[in-house]
C-alpha cells in the first residue's frame, strides 16, 4: 500500500435468549468492514433458539472479500439477511442436535461483510490514486482485486453532484 489507511474500530457485542453476537466494525477508506461470530446456543436438547439482530451501518452497497469462495459477496450464511439503507438485519435459527453427548454447547457462525460507500466527491480522487495498482486496498470500488481505471470510473459513476459535494 502506498499511503496510509486511516480506521475507526468500534467493536460490539450483545445477547440475547440463546444466542450471542460478537463483532467489531472498521472505517477503511470508502468502506465498512463488519467482521465476527455469532452463537446459538443450547442449554437442552428440546432448545430452539433464533437469533435476530440489526447492524446500524452506513448508507452503501453490500459487499464481502475479494479472497473468498464467492468474490466481493458478503459472507453471511445466516438463514435470513436484510441490507436497508442504513441497516444489515439478520436471522438465524437452530435445532439442538441430539448426536452432542454434553451440554451445553455453542453452534458458532463466522461472518464479515463490507458496506461501501456509493457517492463520492472530489476529496475521494486524490485518495483512489495515491492506492493505484495496489491489490489490497479499501479503493478497490469493483472488487476485482486491484486498485485501476474501472474503480476510478466506479468513482466517477457516483459523483455526488454537480459542484462535486460530498454527503
Amino acid at each position: 500500500m502506498n499511503g496510509p489507511i486511516l480506521a475507526m474500530m468500534i467493536s460490539g457485542g450483545t445477547s440475547g435468549e440463546g444466542w450471542a453476537i460478537d463483532y467489531a466494525m472498521e472505517v477503511e477508506g470508502p468502506r465498512v468492514v463488519v467482521e465476527g461470530t455469532a452463537r446459538i446456543l443450547f442449554e437442552t436438547y428440546d432448545d430452539n433458539p433464533c437469533l435476530q439482530y440489526e447492524f446500524d451501518v452506513p448508507e452503501g452497497r453490500l459487499a464481502g472479500p475479494v479472497i473468498s469462495s464467492d468474490p466481493g459477496q458478503p459472507m453471511l450464511g445466516f438463514d435470513t439477511v436484510t441490507h436497508e439503507e442504513k441497516s444489515v438485519c439478520v436471522e438465524w435459527c437452530e435445532r439442538a442436535n441430539t448426536q452432542i453427548l454434553h451440554m451445553p454447547y455453542s453452534l458458532p457462525l463466522n461472518f464479515i461483510f463490507y458496506v461501501i460507500r456509493d457517492r463520492f466527491g472530489p476529496d475521494d480522487v486524490p485518495k483512489l490514486l495515491a492506492e493505484w495498482g495496489d491489490t489490497d486496498s479499501a479503493w478497490d470500488l469493483n472488487l476485482d482485486g486491484t486498485v485501476n481505471g474501472q474503480d476510478l470510473a466506479v468513482l466517477l459513476g457516483s459523483w455526488e453532484n454537480n459542484d462535486g459535494g460530498t454527503p
